[in-house]
């Protein structure tokens, strides 16, 4: 390619012409000069900052049509996609899917600074690394998560699917597009069962065979990380709540499976699945717990149809939730199996919907 001779003389000349003509007249003079293949250092330097200057003073029309030309181009000055790309997102949206000037650490700290649309356009780009991946991940926002599992011209690594696959507990919109990616083997599919409605757990059923006993291993394993990250039973992860509420809409939370969640040490868990269960947030569900001598968690747990002999099942097991002793007081147990048997239901539904309406009285 014949090199373009730039003329200061004439580029200054463009820079004074303020209309929409000149401006434009400037840009393709500028963004064919590199074009050239070959080009002098001082070269470089004069047209990026007669870019830089242009791109400051040019109207958002006329940047978005300069990031469109440059975003396609591998030699501009990355001083100059750097400032398009953390411009309005109408300007740099192109730039942040297309420039292969961007390098891993420019789109980091992207990420850091800006917002949701600027995660959302760089989550499509065709070229990204799994670092950048995960970053998109860690933002939060599920939008950019979708975009990161349509984007076809991309493979996501193992470690980026597993945080996927625990994100689509919050956001069940990506659990469809996550199941149709091509990484998803037998062991993602295993996870991604724990967190789907009916129809896509038949799915992968038919599609990968999923055992049963690999089933219980995998829900095992959710819970510990989830607990993990829960740091003891006073937070609930949202990740769990989530979790807790897709078997609640599966109606498979049962006694049975309250108290083999309190044999397993999995308290934060229990919490969550009860106050789903009884209709309460999770920090009222502690609050009633550590009520002495029992009453109101009697009547919770009569509210949901437990039988007296899980009862005293969840009521044994849960005690250290109470007072973080392992040892249950008799004395205890008896008041509250007593009180169990005396509740009247016409109480236990009038006190359930107060509790309900206001969780503050417990």
């Amino acid at each position: 390619m014949e090199a373009v001779i730039l003329d200061p003389n004439e580029l200054l000349r463009l820079a004074q012409d303020t209309t929409e003509a000149g401006r434009y007249q400037l840009a393709n003079a500028v963004s064919q000069f590199f074009d050239t293949p070959k080009l002098s250092d001082s070269e470089q330097r004069l047209a990026g900052e007669v870019m830089l200057s242009l791109i400051r003073q040019a109207e958002v029309d006329l940047r978005e049509a300069l990031a469109v030309r440059l975003s396609v181009q591998n030699n501009i000055p990355p001083e100059v996609i750097i400032f398009l790309a953390n411009d309005t997102i109408s300007v740099a949206k192109h730039v942040l899917q297309h420039s292969p000037v961007l390098q891993d650490i420019d789109l980091i700290h992207i990420i850091a600074l800006k917002g949701e649309e600027h995660w959302r356009s760089i989550a499509g780009r065709g070229c990204l690394s799994p670092v950048v991946a995960d970053k998109l991940i860690d933002t939060g926002d599920s939008e950019a998560a979708l975009n990161l599992i349509d984007n076809q011209s991309i493979t996501l690594q193992k470690n980026c699917l597993k945080k996927l696959v625990k994100f689509s507990l919050k956001s069940e919109k990506l659990q469809t597009s996550l199941l149709r990616r091509p990484e998803i083997d037998g062991d993602l599919a295993i996870d991604l069962y724990m967190c789907v409605s009916h129809a896509l757990r038949q799915e992968i059923t038919e599609r990968f065979k999923v055992p049963a006993e690999m089933i219980e291993t995998s829900l095992d394993n959710l819970v510990e990380e989830l607990s993990f990250e829960a740091k003891g039973a006073q937070h609930i992860p949202p990740e769990m709540v989530a979790l807790s509420k897709r078997f609640r809409e599966r109606d498979e939370i049962s006694p049975e499976l309250m108290i083999k969640t309190l044999r397993k040490g999995q308290i934060s868990f229990f919490i969550s699945l009860f106050a789903e269960k009884v209709g309460l947030t999770p920090e009222a569900v502690i609050r009633l717990l550590r009520k002495e001598g029992g009453r109101h968690f009697a009547l919770a747990c009569r509210s949901i149809g437990m039988i007296k002999s899980e009862f005293a099942s969840v009521f044994l097991l849960s005690h250290g939730i109470r007072n973080g002793e392992k040892v249950v007081n008799q004395r205890e147990l008896i008041t509250a199996l007593n009180y169990y048997d005396s509740i009247r239901e016409f109480d236990i539904h009038r006190v359930m919907k107060s509790w309900i309406k206001n969780p503050e009285m417990i």
